[in-house]
């Protein structure tokens, strides 16, 4: 087994990278010049081409490369205090390294492997919470079955606190809130998509005017940005990916400038495919500092896991997954907040305990596996999910 060294930052950070990784066996691979496309979310590595990318371009070399590898060290740069859309994109895009089957892996409900484990790390530059890189690593290595390698600023002077700032939330009530959906899968078939729609039923009851903009289509970019600036309550809709935000939307978010034109507050709906709120409170402290820099208050985060389904699963049962979500919608327009405790009660368990694991194995993941199995099927996939392409 090797070290592979995924370089966003091209020749500049070359001899950082030499001096501070001395592996036996290492290979920097440059991605700055490669053809790298975001992450869609299409679940077609999982579920329809096991194993291999619907996107056609660079990242392939590198996935072959990763079946290979025991170490992976990502070199970056930062935006918002964490890794810039670029590095952030690298990662999104390790997703064939699993696969769609779900299991209990040290006490969390995780995906199931594909090939081995992988140890990560990061070198980043620039100014960072070195609390959250550090537990970015261990959450994302942990996912993908291996351990931290650390997070290594390139230069330590450029650190920042990991305490956040404090931002008042906006006095009175909602009029008007733009919605924008933050998930790369095209609207269609996102499950952002439709928990967003069954959310506005609760804001549609008060009376509360949306509108909604998905950057899953680069053309809507523009409006969306218009409206972030101009209106006054913004909400941010996303799913979980690799522990924070997609890359493409941390794209989108570096192309707004910091002052507004009028006071905003940034509101986040946050969802993912397991059920623990563990899983979720790395994004949430991302989030909760995100605000402020880009000249907005934080109006909370509205948590919620078990969403992996919401596609695969029948009409019925889809519409029993998405039933909790019009009663937050009808709070936030009343509270014009998440900062409630309604919001920290929807989440859920933080973690199953012990005996709730075993049932929940032997009783419902059994259930969503073979679902996911006949979901495959009907996308015309021939292969078994677990399928290993890349290996001879």
């Amino acid at each position: 087994m090797k070290t592979l060294v995924l370089n966003t930052l091209g020749k500049e950070a070359l001899d950082q990278v030499n001096a501070l990784i001395k592996d036996k066996e290492v290979e920097v691979v440059d991605t700055s010049d490669m053809k790298i496309a975001h992450c869609m979310g299409c679940n077609q590595c999982w579920l329809k081409t096991p194993g291999i990318c619907a996107i056609k371009d660079d990242y392939e070399k590198i996935i072959k490369k990763l079946v290979e590898t025991e170490n992976l060290w990502i070199v970056s740069d930062t935006r918002f205090g964490f890794l810039d859309y670029k590095g952030k994109r690298v990662m999104d895009r390790i997703m064939p390294m699993l696969n769609m089957t779900i299991g209990f892996r040290d006490g969390w409900m995780r995906h199931k492997l594909r090939y081995h484990a992988l140890n990560i790390g990061l070198l980043y530059k620039g100014a960072a919470d070195q609390a959250m890189m550090e537990d970015w690593c261990k959450r994302t290595a942990a996912n993908i079955g291996g351990q931290s390698l650390g997070a290594i600023a390139l230069d330590p002077q450029s650190a920042i606190s990991s305490e956040a700032r404090e931002s008042p939330v906006m006095p009175g009530p909602i009029k008007h809130l733009v919605i924008i959906n933050g998930s790369p899968r095209v609207a269609k078939f996102s499950n952002t998509d439709k928990i967003i729609h069954s959310f506005v039923k609760g804001l549609e009851e008060t009376g509360i005017t949306w509108e909604l903009h998905n950057l899953s289509n680069r053309k809507e970019w523009d409006a969306a940005r218009e409206a972030f600036l101009t209106h006054e309550h913004i909400l941010i809709a996303f799913p979980l990916y690799v522990e924070c935000v997609p890359s493409l939307m941390l794209e989108f978010l570096s192309t707004l400038p910091a002052e507004r034109k009028v006071p905003g507050q940034l509101s986040f709906l946050l969802h993912g495919g397991m059920d623990e709120g563990n899983e979720f409170r790395l994004a949430e402290r991302f989030l909760q500092k995100l605000p402020a820099q880009l000249g907005c208050s934080y109006g909370g985060t509205l948590i919620k896991g078990g969403s992996f389904r919401i596609r695969t699963t029948t009409d019925e049962e889809r519409a029993k997954m998405v039933a909790p979500w019009p009663p937050m919608g009808k709070l936030f327009a009343q509270k014009g907040t998440f900062l409630t405790p309604e919001t920290e009660r929807f989440i859920g368990l933080e973690q199953y305990p012990w005996i709730l694991r075993k049932l929940v194995s032997l009783l419902f993941l059994k259930k969503v596996n073979e679902e996911f199995d006949n979901f495959a099927k009907g996308w015309g996939c021939t292969r078994p999910l677990n399928d290993k392409p890349y290996v001879q």
